[in-house]
């Protein structure tokens, strides 16, 4: 019974699917996190290529019933970004200039809207900012953020720019007499 109703389900939403066209062959989609491009669609499943290229068969209920990022159907731009820690004292404006420098010169990064960076919160160890830029490549934005990754290290490097390392103060207070000895005096 609950099989043939599930297979019933996947079909349905696989009719319903191609009728309202919210999914296509060669779209690429998110659903719980998993983004991939779709290969093939069928009446009960559809195959899609994850970017790390497996096959994965995706039951079409999956497309109705969930929440699914359709990336294809946005606007051709849609807005990414990348997160970094620089140390306190650093030069909030050179690290400004870096980071647009950097995704200037990074592939895949469009140039309109124009790329930004905003000095986004004081960290417990950093101060924190994003990279904030459009790109038209949503299955490669992995690749394209990764890359731009090794340009603000590099570029940071290369202006005396840290990122620094998470770090803890830790105050001891004096034994007072009444207080157990230090392990090492015991």
């Amino acid at each position: 019974g609950f099989g043939i109703q599930q297979i019933f389900n996947d079909s349905v939403s696989g009719v319903v699917s191609q009728i309202e066209g919210t999914i296509s062959v060669g779209d690429v989609i998110e659903v719980e996190g998993l983004v991939g491009r779709v290969l093939e669609i069928h009446l009960r499943t559809s195959l899609v290529r994850t970017r790390d290229d497996i096959m994965i068969i995706v039951p079409n209920s999956r497309f109705v019933n969930d929440k699914v990022i359709n990336w294809s159907t946005m606007e051709r731009n849609t807005r990414f970004h990348v997160t970094v820690g620089v140390a306190y004292g650093s030069d909030v404006q050179l690290v400004t200039r870096v980071m647009l420098k950097c995704m200037r010169d990074q592939t895949g990064i469009s140039d309109h809207p124009a790329p930004f960076v905003r000095f986004n919160d004081f960290g417990e160890s950093a101060l924190l900012f994003q990279a904030h830029f459009w790109s038209q490549q949503s299955f490669e934005i992995e690749h394209i953020k990764s890359e731009l990754r090794y340009l603000i290290d590099k570029g940071f490097r290369e202006n005396g720019i840290q990122i620094p390392f998470p770090q803890r103060d830790l105050h001891v207070r004096s034994w007072s007499s009444t207080a157990s000895p230090p392990l090492s005096d015991r």
